[in-house]
């Protein structure tokens, strides 16, 4: 354990002697991933498609704040959806609209989660995100993740969309798409429960990781990835959905392991030194319970040993 300890403050030390280099590398890579998942989403757009612009995009958007990439995000989305219609277009814009109204204009660090929803998906690792985010974001992190759901559905809607487009007439062109899309969206229980147990799965994980009893943080990983098996088990018999169940087990196991390493950076308490406080003033009592990190503060230390020189 001394091992890792010292392992991870000499990493935190280095992040933080060059954050300025990290930082903006990090948000780089974040917004190349996003926008490439964006087009490979979508995709419609041959001139967006292009990876020197996807990177030049994620360049721009290293130096500055996280939420521009959840908003170059937006944009890519739309100029794809504008290349298959006008409506599709418009439809595409009007979801953006909603997000930005009911989410990002209050929490706008946070948007990005919305596109880390499908990219997820494709790394078959949907089932990880609910417990991570749990801890890490808390009861935030649900509007933009039951978004990314719909974003995700909203794909595969558009694709079938674009299939029935190529079927028809110039006549018979004339095609209710809103309604064709939102008929979609609605039937589609899976995405329904996937909201569901991605809501659930935050809001336990984050109200036992708050609680102040011992090892609640491992706890609050345990029953997260609990409820998350359960509630597909439940979706599966209530819901008539088919959800491949090994899967969301195995999901919920890479969660825990995930959610364990990054508390870890994050920090671990020594239970075994809890001190209780009490402090007072004119109108109150108050008890504090302290409980300290683990550090390894002097594991590099170099200790010199000096020895008084003998008299001949």
């Amino acid at each position: 354990m001394t091992t890792l300890l010292t392992f991870r403050d000499n990493l935190k030390a280095w992040y933080s002697r060059y954050d300025h280099i990290l930082t903006p590398i990090v948000k780089c890579i974040l917004a190349f991933v996003v926008f490439y998942s964006v087009n490979k989403q979508f995709g419609y757009m041959d001139i967006l498609n292009n990876n020197l612009i996807v990177l030049l995009l994620a360049v721009i958007c290293a130096f500055l704040p996280l939420e521009v990439i959840a908003g170059i995000g937006g944009v890519l989305l739309v100029l794809h959806s504008l290349k298959v219609s006008m409506e599709v277009g418009l439809l595409s814009v009007g979801l953006i609209l909603v997000f930005y109204c009911a989410f990002m204009r209050f929490s706008p660090k946070t948007g990005v989660i919305v596109f880390l929803v499908p990219i997820c998906y494709s790394l078959k690792l949907i089932y990880v995100l609910p417990i991570i985010l749990g801890f890490v974001v808390g009861p935030a992190a649900i509007i933009p993740v039951v978004f990314g759901f719909l974003l995700y559905n909203y794909e595969a809607q558009v694709s079938e969309l674009v299939k029935v487009l190529a079927a028809t007439t110039e006549e018979d062109e004339a095609v209710q798409q809103f309604q064709y899309i939102a008929n979609g969206l609605i039937s589609n229980k899976e995405m329904l429960l996937m909201m569901i147990a991605a809501a659930f799965v935050i809001l336990i994980t984050y109200s036992i990781y708050r609680l102040s009893f011992e090892h609640a943080w491992i706890i609050a990983f345990v029953v997260g990835a609990f409820c998350n098996v359960a509630l597909f088990l439940a979706g599966n018999v209530l819901l008539m959905v088919d959800v491949d169940i090994v899967s969301v087990i195995i999901g919920s196991v890479i969660g825990i392991i995930c959610a364990l390493l990054i508390q870890f950076f994050k920090g671990i308490v020594d239970y075994q030194r809890t001190e209780i406080l009490q402090f007072e003033d004119d109108d109150y009592y108050y008890y504090v319970k302290a409980v300290p990190k683990l550090s390894i503060s002097g594991a590099n230390k170099n200790v010199k040993h000096i020895n008084e020189k003998t008299k001949d």
